[in-house]
């Protein structure tokens, strides 16, 4: 019996060789770092073109299988550096300067209707008037400036001296209002009140002053005496109201 021995036939892939490995790990790595870079050029808006010179970096080889590898991962390269170019290209650009300011419009009170004919201003809130001083205070307030003003019977000016009706006349007499030049006469040039105000008349027989409130009184007292704010020292008086 005769043995035959058959040879292995080679294999008829190339040969690897560590060139051969090392330009196909090149090539696989190319294409893996291509469609990274394709694919966040796309979202980012900027596309990096070193890419591919990277895809391009594997030495030349003449083997058919790094070949055929090399022209699918280039087409692959292609395709998506087409599509990122044409993302970038589409995306809106916008440039804005450093020292770029926002200028602000300020709408003018008041409002504008379809027509842009200008509507009503808004209301002007009114504030009133503080309520005015009442005439008696205001007596009150010009008979202070007389104090110490000698006592001089039948005076009527502050350059006269006043006695005690000839100030209270002289008094009024700066607000507008006559009063006449007696005590007695000076009763009967109002009404009588209960309870008296500033600017009341203080009456007593023979005798007036000027309520200036708070139990107080201004008065030409007595001959020879300067005009006095002092407390009310008449006895049971009639209160004559004037205003």
């Amino acid at each position: 019996m005769t043995n035959s021995i058959r040879g292995r036939h080679r294999d008829s892939r190339p040969a690897m060789t560590p060139l051969t490995i090392l330009a196909r790990t090149a090539t696989e790595n190319a294409g893996t770092v291509a469609r990274r870079g394709a694919i966040a050029a796309a979202a980012g808006g900027v596309l990096i073109s070193t890419i591919a010179t990277t895809a391009h970096a594997a030495p030349a080889m003449d083997l058919k299988t790094e070949v055929k590898t090399a022209k699918i991962n280039s087409t692959d390269l292609n395709s998506l550096t087409a599509v990122a170019r044409q993302a970038v290209a589409g995306a809106p650009t916008v440039t804005v300067p450093a020292d770029a300011k926002m200028p602000i419009e300020m709408e003018a009170l008041g409002t504008s209707g379809a027509d842009g004919e200008k509507g009503e201003a808004p209301a002007v809130v009114s504030v009133d008037a503080p309520d005015p001083v009442p005439v008696g205070t205001q007596a009150v307030n010009i008979a202070f400036n007389y104090l110490g003003i000698t006592y001089v019977l039948g005076g009527s000016t502050p350059a006269t001296g006043f006695d005690c009706s000839g100030l209270i006349a002289y008094v009024y007499a700066q607000l507008g209002i006559n009063l006449p030049h007696q005590s007695t006469a000076q009763l009967n040039s109002g009404y009588q009140v209960t309870y008296p105000e500033p600017g009341d008349i203080v009456w007593t027989p023979g005798h007036v002053a000027l309520y200036a409130g708070d139990g107080m009184v201004i008065e030409a007292w007595a001959a020879g005496m300067p005009v006095r704010y002092t407390e009310m020292w008449q006895n049971n008086p009639t209160f004559i109201r004037v205003t």
